[in-house]
């Protein structure tokens, strides 16, 4: 079993709240599912790659569940099709492939979920310092070739892939954003919508917020005891709102 999977049951249905209030900081958001919308394009994507190989296609759900554990391509490939893709030169060029379509789908078909310029614009302007964590492998310029496209990079102060620290559900990436955002984790909250965004911020120590609009269900995410459970992700600014006059009372 997986350090990934060992995670994801071995947790307890909790929904905790902050012991003690605390001013927020910074905000670390995961990207893919949390603040844009990426599932049909890979999906897509994803099916492309496979069709050449005469392989069925794969449904948005069946992908997500697999996002939702941290799964890579090549152990997507692995674990739907094994005979296919056990040799791994056929798998590599698979996944060329499948990456090479999304970048084709891209420019058209991955979009902001809704709310989310606004939503990090009122943090901006609240002085609240913003931060992304995200499994993709990209680096240096080209990590941020998308929130340019999206025109949100102007928000994001620093920016973690997995090219540049251990994956998630590793909480590594996270405690690079911190650092890199001048930050303690006490300051800082961490937003996402899969099980092993939960499992990475509270292994780093910073407040999780889940939102249920990505790849993970309320129910799933909720196993995981996030500090908060958010509908959507508008609902963000009026959540730290609430614990700011908490803590002025």
């Amino acid at each position: 079993m997986s350090s990934t999977q060992e995670d994801l049951t071995t947790s307890t249905i909790i929904i905790t709240m902050p012991s003690r209030p605390q001013k927020i900081k910074g905000v670390i958001f995961d990207l893919d599912q949390t603040i844009i919308d990426s599932l049909g394009a890979l999906t897509e994507a994803f099916n492309i790659g496979i069709r050449k190989y005469g392989s069925e296609p794969v449904t948005e759900e069946k992908i997500a569940h697999f996002l939702d554990k941290a799964f890579r391509l090549g152990e997507m490939l692995l674990e739907l099709f094994p005979s296919v893709f056990k040799e791994d030169t056929k798998r590599q060029t698979c996944e060329d492939q499948i990456r090479k379509a999304y970048f084709e789908l891209e420019p058209e078909k991955v979009l902001l979920k809704p709310g989310v310029k606004h939503t990090l614009q009122s943090l901006k302007e609240r002085g609240i310092k913003i931060g992304i964590v995200t499994g993709r492998r990209s680096k240096e310029e080209g990590k941020w070739l998308e929130l340019r496209r999206l025109s949100i990079h102007q928000y994001v102060d620093a920016m973690v892939t997995a090219a540049e620290a251990p994956a998630k559900p590793a909480p590594d990436g996270v405690i690079k954003c911190i650092k890199e955002l001048g930050l303690s984790p006490d300051d800082c909250m961490f937003v996402g919508d899969s099980r092993v965004d939960m499992i990475a911020g509270k292994k780093a120590g910073v407040k999780t917020v889940a939102v249920h609009t990505g790849v993970a269900g309320k129910k799933l995410l909720a196993e995981q005891g996030p500090d908060y459970i958010l509908d959507d992700l508008n609902l963000l600014f009026s959540y730290l709102s609430d614990l700011q006059k908490t803590e002025e009372r």
